[in-house]
């Protein structure tokens, strides 16, 4: 992947009372002496409260200045922070940047820019959240650290088991309540220490040029993000934790996938193989993900399914999973036990369909919705083509092994086509079975 060029920000002069470029004097200044918890913090600190409205820029300046933040700073004009910057937030603080805010914080390999509590404790302030579809949001060079508080922002909750869950994270992009695009592009950023989630972003957010971020020592999962926008997630960013330098692994070193609308499936996504696993709708049971769009799955990748959970590629999408000997693609559950998730249910007829040289096991713990025909009642399969009251599906399943399911290893209904060679059926109820005729092998 091309690097992008560096950014530098332009120091604005003092234009208005908000601009705080050079850091010196102001009511608001304590002056020379200690910081936040008898840290120095440089010869000045400014602190910060209010919401900022007009075109900002922080900057170290001459004095070495630290900017302290208290409280939730909502930011609807431009901030801009410079290299080395360093910015320190109170308990529960934050930075929220609205529909007309933006932050551009572009540092340097030699001279990052630190969001960081006053108190190194995980989850001692609450993040940065964006809610802006500014191009100008940019995170490079940038170290975030003891974020992640359980107070989460208001409205940024999604929809799981018994009611709304509230999204909690370091970084967190978008909305429940917000139905426009937001985007952030995220570069040479540490975040670590979160007392919940390294990042969490919503269905509708961007990541454009994600790459080469690292995720260590976070108390939850480094990063969820809707299967809508997976694709943007990159190979070269370390979600495990296990840098060279800090071989921290976070609390859950699992990257998780939630369920996004049909509508916002309807696209081409890829799943590239990551340092971690997927989790498909960890944390949210009994939920069918659903993909409208064409689907691609890399060699190596380990898909992890949450209880009674399952995938399902709907009439317009489609599923291409080709592993390789070497590195086989993996559906299983997150518990390894018979029947712990749904499976993979096919309703495409896409002739690109295919999973080859996979893994799939431990299916079956349910029937997908309206899986069923008078004369054998609900279906339960590792693997199913078609379904429901008129669903057809097509698949090519090769080289692959079908186990441990607490039903068919692949049952494929009326009007359904299923093509396959050199497949091992193991410890499955039942291997291949079809609804017409009736359960023929």
């Amino acid at each position: 992947m091309e690097r992008p060029p560096l950014r530098f920000p332009r120091f604005l002069p003092f234009v208005a009372a908000s601009v705080l470029a050079a850091c010196g004097g102001g009511a608001d200044d304590p002056g020379d002496g200690p910081g936040p918890d008898g840290d120095p913090g440089g010869p000045c600190v400014r602190t910060l409260s209010e919401k900022l409205t007009a075109a900002t820029t922080w900057a170290p300046g001459e004095q070495q200045c630290t900017y302290a933040v208290t409280g939730v700073v909502e930011v609807s004009g431009a901030l801009t922070i410079a290299p080395g910057t360093v910015v320190r937030f109170g308990p529960n603080a934050g930075l929220l940047m609205t529909a007309t805010g933006s932050l551009n914080a572009v540092g340097t390999e030699a001279a990052p820019i630190t969001f960081t509590g006053t108190t190194a404790t995980p989850g001692f302030w609450k993040g940065l959240a964006f809610k802006s579809n500014n191009p100008a949001n940019v995170l490079e060079h940038v170290v975030i650290s003891y974020a992640g508080s359980e107070d989460s922002f208001c409205c940024d909750f999604f929809y799981g088991p018994g009611g709304s869950i509230e999204a909690r994270a370091a970084v967190l992009l978008g909305s429940q309540l917000q139905d426009s695009i937001t985007q952030v592009r995220i570069t040479d950023t540490t975040v670590e220490k979160s007392g919940t989630l390294g990042l969490f972003a919503f269905n509708k957010a961007r990541l454009p040029g994600f790459s080469r971020n690292l995720f260590r020592g976070n108390l939850g999962a480094p990063v969820t993000v809707s299967l809508s926008i997976a694709s943007a997630l990159d190979a070269t960013s370390i979600y495990s934790g296990n840098s060279a330098t800090n071989p921290s692994a976070n609390g859950d070193n699992t990257v998780h996938l939630l369920a996004a609308p049909e509508a916002d499936t309807a696209t081409a996504q890829t799943l590239h193989k990551l340092d971690v696993p997927y989790g498909i709708s960890t944390g949210v049971p009994n939920t069918t993900v659903e993909y409208a769009g064409a689907l691609t799955v890399e060699p190596g990748v380990r898909l992890q399914f949450e209880a009674e959970s399952g995938l399902r590629i709907t009439a317009t999408g489609s599923l291409v999973a080709r592993g390789t000997a070497a590195a086989p693609i993996v559906f299983t559950g997150r518990t390894e036990t018979p029947g712990s998730w749904k499976g993979i249910s096919i309703r495409s007829t896409n002739a690109n369909n295919v999973i080859a040289s996979a893994r799939v096991s431990h299916g079956g713990s349910d029937p997908f919705c309206c899986d069923s025909f008078t004369s054998a009642g609900d279906i339960r399969a590792n693997i199913s083509l078609g379904g429901g009251n008129s669903g057809r599906g097509r698949l090519q399943l090769t080289d692959s092994l079908v186990s441990q399911g607490a039903g068919w290893g692949v049952f494929v209904f009326k009007d359904s086509t299923l093509t396959q060679s050199a497949n091992t059926f193991d410890g499955n109820t039942g291997t291949v079975g079809y609804q017409n005729p009736p359960f023929a092998p």
